[in-house]
């Protein structure tokens, strides 16, 4: 049974949301969560600690990298090649992004402006972030995962965000379910480049290939 606190912050949470949607990080702010949830500011204070502590609250069920997917779990991830994991990743960017109008305010907000809010989900999603890459990042020799896949994180990002302002990019068009399948098969396409091992071997397997390579590195003469 959900408690009166817990209703409360449920309350105060859509009602960020719901601002965030009508006007954007520009229109957000302690008073006006409080009036549209119908609690005192002095609540938002008790329960989040301010307006860095909900956003941050918020972000955590909403952001890609901040709430729980199954690609960032290592039980989850590890039967699943690096290629597979990373495309899974995109995907979720697309999707997260297409279906969620209050985050892309956020995001769009957090490319314009550094600040304590601003500075806090940054740092929280690239420390969420790194959890997942590092797990293939040194698998290989032959390719940059991480240069890779912070190109291709970035193209997706920004085209979803475009989206606001633009119908089309080049001819794609941005805001149809058309046109995201369209950068989806490309995004494909593009992970093709990737080495064969990281297409074709689990990363578990290639996690246990790793590490005696560097239990030989750290006991050499």
């Amino acid at each position: 049974m959900t408690s009166r606190r817990e209703q409360t912050e449920r309350a105060i949470l859509k009602a960020l949301g719901d601002q965030l949607c009508e006007t954007g990080m520009a229109g957000v702010g302690i008073n006006v969560v409080a009036r549209r949830a119908g609690v005192s500011k002095e609540l938002i204070y008790r329960y989040f600690d301010g307006l860095p502590g909900l956003m941050l609250a918020w972000m955590q069920e909403q952001d890609f990298w901040t709430r729980k997917s199954n690609v960032v779990k290592a039980s989850e991830a590890s039967q699943r090649s690096p290629s597979e994991l990373i495309l899974s990743m995109l995907r979720e960017q697309i999707d997260t992004l297409a279906d969620n109008p209050a985050l892309r305010e956020v995001r769009r907000w957090e490319l314009i402006e550094r600040n304590e809010i601003s500075a806090q989900l940054a740092d929280r999603r690239e420390a969420a972030a790194r959890s997942f890459i590092d797990r293939v990042d040194g698998l290989t020799d032959e390719a940059d995962v991480p240069a890779m896949v912070s190109i291709l994180l970035a193209g997706v990002l920004y085209l979803m965000l475009r989206a606001k302002t633009e119908a089309y990019f080049l001819g794609v068009p941005l805001r149809t379910e058309e046109g995201r399948e369209r950068l989806w098969e490309a995004l494909k396409h593009l992970m093709r480049a990737l080495p064969d091992d990281l297409k074709e071997q689990s990363l578990n397997t290639l996690e246990g290939r790793r590490r005696p390579n560097r239990m030989k590195k750290d006991h050499a003469p």
